[in-house]
Parts: structure tokens; C-alpha cells; sequence
């Protein structure tokens, strides 16, 4: 039975704060990055085990690690105030892209992945996400923590939480942040993002991202052809693959108490067949689009050895009506690895209902015949799909529109996890908040033994984690 009360999550070992510094106060300011990323490589390796059993790693793989901390901290100690910050910032890369690589050495009978040189932690995941599935759903929200409706500054802080004492199991995140946020921000913003995954969260990652010439992402603000402009031999590949390393640099240095690099859900390229982003539907070919995902994958994954991706595929279950036109701009099999599908109900009749449960049946059995993991990336009460509308108008939209009709169907209920947007103000929001109308019902969707909250997950980074209520 689902625990009804969860209190105060604590970490154990390393409590994470945004303000704390493991660096010496004498340490040239310019040097404290690098410091830490020498100390997590240091809590990596003492984590680590050395052996050719499942989860362990080869022995040549922590001499090299060892070796290159060691040359790191022979920089640290010789650096001089006319040392550049090039310099530091190389060394600090060649030590998180050393880490990377020893994780990337584990050794482990889980291959699933499109990745074989996936970390441990993010081999784990996948697995136990396809070993859940079939029996419940996992509940997620973009951006749960941090804001709400009616509050801000608060990390820890989720309108979930305040409504059902848990927080969601599944963490939505945007790599918008990454390249438009202030420093300050996204220091808060990585901060909450380490905490959901401390507290045993899973996370997952989309990408608003803006144009080269930053106009935005909406195709409507946007005037030139700009997949044609990051494709090689465009204008602006140049920027877009350092664009790229800007990201995978990011996604290095994003780490638990372990030193482990945390794993994410990578959903690129969203809702592709609408016409609202740039990279959707008659802004550029199905050519074109394949190209460019595929470019992306495997320029993370193969040049710039990005290894804690699982990369989601997720077009809008609103533009197409059959099960072969899901497949339209896929990719193909090797850089992807989860069948995804973003949803949002604008009546929440009987009709939207079958529509609904019938698209979430072609992802899983994509995913079935694929041998890939099926998950609803976004879903939601977007209500006349108007921005001032989305404050869940629709009745028991979470029972009876969400929860049922996976919950009862044998094939839907394979679905992964699904989750809702964010909540903005009371004009737009997709999880309740206290005092909503929609908290009761939302709260028999909380109960219901086949939902899973934080509280209820399992380690979901443990080799086969048993499975259980």
C-alpha cells in the first residue's frame, strides 16, 4: 500500500548546497572548478570497484583516472596568477571527460541501450524503468521544484508536495536553462536538479532551445531556415556543435555524492511533427529532421563521449491519427531509446479518452517490437489549448482521463512514466496546488497503488533492484 506520509527527505553523506565550497580559502578563485573536479574524482574512484564482476571496473581503468587527477593536481599546485583561464578550463575538461571514460569502462551484462558504453547508473536505470513498466506508472513534472503557483526561491519546494506530503518520481528538466539562465540561476536550478536525484529521483531532460541568432524556439519568431543552418556545411554548424559541447561539458560535471555522473533522459526535438518549434513539421524535411537528430546523437555520444544519455524520441499524439504515422521523422533504432509521447487533452470526452489510450498503445508496441522502453514524455490538461486556460478545468482529468485508461488497458499500462508540465501561476499549471479544485482527485490518483511518487521507487540505480510495493 502507498505510504501516505513522507517526511523530510535527508540525504546520506554529502549534503548538497549551492553556496558550499570544498576549496581551500587560499585557492586562486580561478581554480576551484578544478579543485572540485579533482575531489569528485577522488569520492569516484574510492566508490568504485575494481574486478570483471557486474558493476565493477578493470584496474587499468583507475590507474588512467588516477593518473590524470594526480597531473591535475600537479597543475593546481604550479598554476600562477599568469596561468590562463583556457588553460585551467582545459585541464578541468580533461579531468571530467577522464572520468567519464572510467565510468564508461564498466563492466556490466546490461546492453540495452543504444550507448554500449553507457555508465553503470544509467544502464540500471533503463533496466529497472523496463522491469517496472509493465505493473505501474511512475508520475513526473516538468520543473517541480524551485517555483510553484503563488511562490518562488524555494529549492526544495513542490506543489506536489505541499498537496500529497510526496514529491513526483520523475523529474522533468529543460536544457533551456543551461544557455539562457544567469549563473546565479542555474546554480539553483542544478541544485534542485542533483537534489530530486539524490532523493532517488529519475531524470529526464527536453531542449527549448533558441536558433543561432536567438530569436527563440516558436517557428513564428523565427524567419530563416535554421535546420538547413546547424546541419553540416550550414552557416551556423560551427556554433551549433560547440552549442553541443557546451551542453555535454555540462552534463560531465552533473554529479552525485558518489562522483557518479547522474544519469538523464535526453528528449531532443520534441513534438517534431507540429508546426510550432523551428525543427517541426514544414520548417524543414524529414530528411533533414533525421539528419540532425542523428548528427546530435552521435556527436554527444561518439566525439564528445557524452555516456549518461538515454535518448527519447517524443512527437505530439495530436498530429497523427494512425500507428504508422508515429514513426514519421524517426531517427532510427540506434539513437533511440525511448518510444515517447506527449499528449495534452483539450475536451477530456469519451472520444479524446480512446484517441488517447490508442496513441499510448502505439508507442508501447513500437517499443515492444523495438525491445525499447515506451513512456508518455508529457502529459496534461491543457484545456482549449489556450495559455490562459491550462488550470485543469477538465473533471478528474487525473482519474478518468490519465490513470485509467493505462491503468485498465493490457497494453497501455506498459507505459513507463508520465508527466505533467509545470506550474506557473494560476493561469497555467498542470498539478494541482493546495486548495485547488482538482486536489481530491488528485489525490485518489496519488493513492492509487498502481501510481508510483518518490516515496514508493525503489533504487532505481542498483542492478535489477527487486521490485516491490
Amino acid at each position: 500500500m502507498k505510504r501516505l506520509i513522507v517526511g523530510i527527505l535527508i540525504f546520506t553523506g554529502v549534503v548538497w548546497s549551492c553556496k558550499e565550497s570544498t576549496s581551500p580559502q587560499s585557492l586562486d578563485p580561478r581554480l576551484e572548478e578544478l579543485n572540485q573536479a579533482v575531489l569528485t574524482g577522488k569520492t569516484l574512484l574510492k566508490n568504485s570497484v575494481a574486478g570483471e564482476g557486474e558493476g565493477e571496473f578493470p584496474q587499468p581503468a583507475f590507474e588512467v583516472c588516477r593518473e590524470i587527477l594526480n597531473r591535475a593536481s600537479r597543475f593546481i599546485k604550479q598554476a600562477e596568477k599568469s596561468t590562463s583561464q583556457a588553460e585551467i578550463d582545459s585541464v578541468t575538461n580533461e579531468v571530467y571527460d577522464g572520468l567519464t571514460e572510467f565510468e564508461a569502462s564498466v563492466n556490466s551484462s546490461l546492453n540495452q541501450l543504444t550507448d554500449t558504453r553507457a555508465t553503470k547508473q544509467t544502464r540500471y536505470l533503463y533496466d529497472n524503468l523496463k522491469r517496472i513498466s509493465p505493473e505501474r506508472l511512475l508520475f513526473g513534472m516538468h520543473e517541480a521544484l524551485g517555483y510553484g503557483v503563488g511562490w518562488s526561491g524555494m529549492d526544495t519546494r513542490s506543489d506536489v508536495k505541499d498537496v500529497s506530503g510526496d514529491y513526483p518520481a520523475v523529474f522533468s528538466w529543460d536544457a533551456y536553462h543551461i544557455f539562457n539562465a544567469s549563473a546565479d540561476d542555474l546554480e539553483h536550478y542544478t541544485f534542485q536538479v542533483k537534489y530530486a536525484y539524490q532523493n532517488g529521483g529519475v531524470t529526464t531532460f527536453c531542449w527549448h532551445q533558441y536558433d543561432p541568432e536567438k530569436r527563440g524556439f516558436y517557428a513564428k519568431k523565427v524567419n530563416y531556415d535554421v535546420v538547413t543552418s546547424i546541419l553540416p556545411g550550414g552557416n551556423y554548424h560551427t556554433f551549433y556543435k560547440n552549442k553541443l559541447k557546451k551542453l555535454a561539458a555540462y552534463f560531465k560535471r552533473l554529479r552525485g555524492e558518489k562522483g557518479e555522473t547522474i544519469p538523464v533522459i535526453f528528449r531532443p526535438y520534441h513534438e517534431q511533427n507540429g508546426n510550432w518549434f523551428w525543427w517541426g513539421k514544414g520548417h524543414r524535411s524529414e530528411e533533414q529532421y533525421i539528419q540532425l537528430w542523428r548528427f546530435t546523437v552521435h556527436y554527444l555520444r561518439d566525439t564528445l563521449g557524452v555516456r549518461n544519455f538515454i535518448y527519447a524520441f517524443s512527437p505530439d499524439g495530436n498530429q497523427f491519427s494512425n500507428k504508422n504515422e508515429y514513426l514519421n521523422d524517426y531517427p532510427g533504432d540506434d539513437v533511440v531509446d525511448i518510444l515517447g509521447l506527449d499528449f495534452y487533452f483539450g475536451r477530456g470526452d469519451e472520444e479524446e479518452i480512446r484517441r488517447f489510450q490508442n496513441r499510448v498503445v502505439y508507442a508501447v508496441q513500437f517499443a515492444e517490437e523495438k525491445n525499447k522502453l515506451a513512456a508518455l514524455t508529457e502529459v496534461g490538461d491543457y484545456y482549449g489549448f489556450s495559455g490562459d486556460e491550462a488550470n485543469l478545468k477538465i473533471p478528474n482529468w487525473f482519474t478518468r482521463c490519465f490513470l485509467q485508461p493505462i491503468k485498465y488497458h493490457s497494453q497501455a499500462k506498459k507505459i513507463a512514466y508520465g508527466a505533467v508540465w509545470r506550474n506557473a501561476s494560476k493561469t497555467h499549471h498542470f498539478a494541482p496546488y493546495p486548495g485547488h479544485p482538482s486536489v481530491p482527485d488528485f489525490m485518489d490518483f496519488y493513492n492509487d497503488d498502481f501510481t508510483l511518487f518518490l516515496s514508493d521507487l525503489p533504487d532505481m540505480y542498483r542492478f535489477k533492484t527487486p521490485i516491490s510495493d
